[in-house]
Parts: C-alpha cells; structure tokens; sequence
C-alpha cells in the first residue's frame, strides 16, 4: 500500500493543482464584466468561437438570409439583424424589423442583436443627442425583446472618437443592467485612411462593450482597383493590431462571404460566394489561387465586357478560422448568411484546439 501511495502521489498531486486552475479560471470568467445573456465562450481545451451572422431581409429562397438561418440556426449564437438606423435626433429612419425572425432565432437558442446604423456622419454632437439616442435603442430593445444591439456607425468624422466611446460607455452600462449585450463594429486599423479608422478607440470599446467586430475586408472595394477582398496578411496585421488593445475574447473576425465584379466599363458589383461558384460553372473556368493573398479570382469576357471577380469562399474562410483559432479570438462574424458556401459550417463544426 505505501508503495502504491508513493507511486501516485505526484500525479495526484499533479491532478489537485489543475482543478484548482481550472476553479480559478472559471471564476474569473463569471466575475468578468457583461451582462449574464451574453453568450461567452466556456473555458474548455476544445476550442470553439462564437458565431455572429448578420441577416438582411432578402426573401426567403435558396442563398438568402432567411434560408442559411433556418439551415444552421443552432450553430449560430448571435443573430443580428440589419434593420435599423439611428440619426442624431434619436430617431429611428427606418425600421425593417421582421418579428418572425427575431423568434425563429430564440426557438433555437440563437441571441438577438440588431445591428443599427448610423444616419449622417455625426449623430454624437452632444450629450443631449447621446441619451436621446440610448433611450430609442433601450425602448427598441425592451420592446421587441431582443438581447442586446451592435452598433455600427460608420464613416464618422475623425472628432467623434471620445464621442463613440462615450455613447457606448452609457448604453453599455444601461444594456447590462438588464442583462442585455452590447457589441460593436468597427474598422481595421492597419492598411486602412486613418480619416476612416480613427473614430474607433480599441481599448476604449474593448472596455464598455462584450464584443469588438472587426470588419476585416473590403481591402479592395466597390470603386477602387480590382484585387482581393480580404487578403489574410492584411486581416493578420489588424488582429494582431487588435489584441495589442483589446481583450482577445472580446474580438469578433469579421468574414466575408462574398467579392466584387470589377468590369472594364467601369462599375463593380458584389458577389456572393455562392454566385462566384455559379459563374464558374456557367462559363466552365477554374478559378485562380492567389497564394500571396490566399484568395480565389477569376475572369470571363461577356458582351464584350471583361469581368475581374475577386471572393472568399471555403478555403479562405478556413485560413480567416485558423488565424482565430490561433488567437483564441472570441468568435467569427459572417457577412452575411445566405451568400457562404454550406462547406463552412462543416468548418466550423469540426474546429477545436486539436
């Protein structure tokens, strides 16, 4: 017996110290700040990001919005919506809320967060606009029974900054008093105008809000050059950037689950990944792997017209999901459900530390 005792001791030992890591971790997560409906990844060596997909009322066929959510509404934890903008009176310009979605997600346990967009590019002039504009998200919240809002408000001018952090500070603390979450989008630091980028304080908002969005594409964009949407070292410098000031579960990847069509005339249009793959098979052409951006791209000549097409599909998202992965980032933002192709949620139902 006390040869047995001896032999076991240091791997019991051994045993003992780890639940009492594993003790101290978990408290600290149910001590870290945010409202109790957030959902928050479990610590757990199985490593597995929260999933935000962002919806637009596009119908209800095959490749919208309506029919990715119905298909794999389980393996997204935070629905949010595009419905709502805001302007500086506190007044909603326009409202597309479709009550059906809202509970179609609750019956499967997805969360709620409408994104709401800015209306003009100053809505945060003072403080009496600010509690005008967080008493309209309050009531639209308590009203319709949502979880909690994204904010997204976009291209700001660069004086808004201390602004932005000061709104989200005070619908912050509101949204969690009753237990609701707050999250916002914001635009990548590195390789971006900073005219664009400056209004967003990372420390700041990584400290009053529960997740940071990271809208990591549109590198090249409706307008500018044909070139790769979301290439991975430009995305890896904005993470990277990121966890210099923000907490690293509190960092949402946003993904794209689409490209542009540049033309030679001149106009560009989106593609949805799903309509990148049909136009490959339409005209019978494989596309081209960039290995510097990690990208797809594909040309074809129609009418005339020289059509550049750039897109993320599967095997981009697969590297955008190993760059999170490898971060311990919070989770991954889909833009937006309807236009992925169905491979990624195989993805991301097979993703863990191992």
């Amino acid at each position: 017996m006390d040869e047995l005792l001896r032999r076991w001791r240091y791997p019991a030992l051994a045993a003992v110290l780890f639940l009492v890591l594993l003790t101290v971790v978990l408290a600290r997560q149910a001590r870290s700040p945010g409202p109790r409906s957030t959902p928050r990844a479990a610590f757990s060596l199985f490593w597995r990001p929260m999933v935000m997909g962002f919806y637009e009322n596009q119908g209800t066929g095959p490749g919208t919005s309506w029919g990715s959510l119905v298909a794999h509404a389980r393996q997204i934890q935070i629905t949010s919506p595009y419905w709502y903008r805001i302007d500086a009176t506190g007044r909603l310009t326009n409202d597309m809320a479709v009550p059906q979605v809202t509970a179609f997600a609750h019956k499967h346990r997805s969360f709620v967060w409408p994104l709401i967009g800015n209306s003009g590019t100053d809505p945060m002039y003072s403080s009496t606009t600010r509690s005008q504009m967080a008493a309209t998200i309050e009531s639209l919240v308590q009203r319709h029974g949502y979880d909690g809002v994204l904010i997204d408000f976009e291209l700001l001018a660069p004086y808004s900054r201390d602004d932005l952090s000061t709104f989200l500070n005070d619908l912050g603390k509101s949204l969690h008093r009753q237990g609701k979450g707050l999250g916002v989008a914001v635009f990548p630091k590195v390789g971006i105008s900073k005219d664009v980028s400056y209004p967003y304080d990372y420390p700041a908002l990584g400290t009053v809000t529960d997740a940071v969005v990271i809208m990591a594409y549109d590198h090249h964009y409706q307008g500018g050059p044909a070139g790769p949407v979301a290439p991975l070292p430009w995305v890896r410098n904005n993470v990277n950037f990121a966890l210099g000031h923000v907490r690293s579960a509190r960092i949402y990847l946003g993904v794209a689950a689409y490209g542009y069509d540049w033309t030679s005339s001149g106009q560009t249009n989106t593609v949805t990944t799903l309509q990148a793959q049909a136009l490959l098979k339409k005209y019978g052409i494989a596309p081209t792997w960039d290995v510097a951006s990690q990208e797809y791209h594909f040309h074809y000549v129609d009418g005339g017209q020289r059509h550049d097409i750039w897109y993320e599909d599967q095997r981009s998202f697969a590297q955008k999901l190993a760059l999170a992965k490898a971060s311990r980032l919070g989770g991954i933002a889909l833009w937006e459900l309807g236009g992925e192709s169905p491979d990624i949620w195989t993805q991301l139902r097979h993703t863990s530390v191992f």
